[in-house]
């Protein structure tokens, strides 16, 4: 086993935890998952999931408002998005043996066109928790999905990609 003074570049585990939190993303995709159930029951597109959790999570719904692109001289950059939709596939497989959600689609297909459904043992998982935190991620979800809908024009600003 390797130990921390061996590793040229090491972070402390505090530090890491605040940036690296796979529980926390998975709460995150629930809570979204969960919202997307209240909406409607119908299973939803990874591109789907990845696009609405970077628009609340990595606050890329900014460029979608106008006159706010550069907010306090910060522009909204999709290389969050990037770097989640790596992390994308443990975590629904996470969520999958954990019977939060049921995935359905074959391997030879693009990873956006599988599809993602949440299970009644999600839903109640999800609806025990009783956190001020989570409540407001569910309405910041619920105005994302009522302000920018998905779609593969509005994919790509996500992505940065230019017309």
């Amino acid at each position: 086993m390797e130990t921390q003074e061996n590793r040229p570049f090491s972070v402390p585990p505090s530090i890491q935890l605040l940036f690296d939190n796979e529980k926390l993303e998975l709460m995150k995709v629930l809570c979204l998952m969960f919202s997307f159930s209240n909406q409607s029951n119908k299973r939803r597109k990874v591109s789907e999931i990845l696009f609405y959790y970077s628009l609340v999570n990595f606050d890329l719904i900014n460029l979608f408002a106008e006159g706010t692109e550069k907010q306090n001289g910060f522009a909204p950059s999709p290389n969050l998005y990037f770097r989640f939709q790596t992390k994308i596939n443990d975590i629904l497989l996470i969520m999958s043996h954990l019977q939060f959600v049921s995935v359905r689609g074959d391997i030879s297909k693009k990873l956006g066109d599988i599809t993602v459904q949440l299970t009644p043992k999600g839903r109640q998982f999800f609806s025990e928790q009783n956190s001020e935190f989570f409540s407001t991620l569910q309405e910041n979800y619920t105005s994302a999905f009522n302000t920018v809908s998905f779609s593969m024009d509005n994919l790509k600003v996500i992505k940065g990609v230019q017309y």
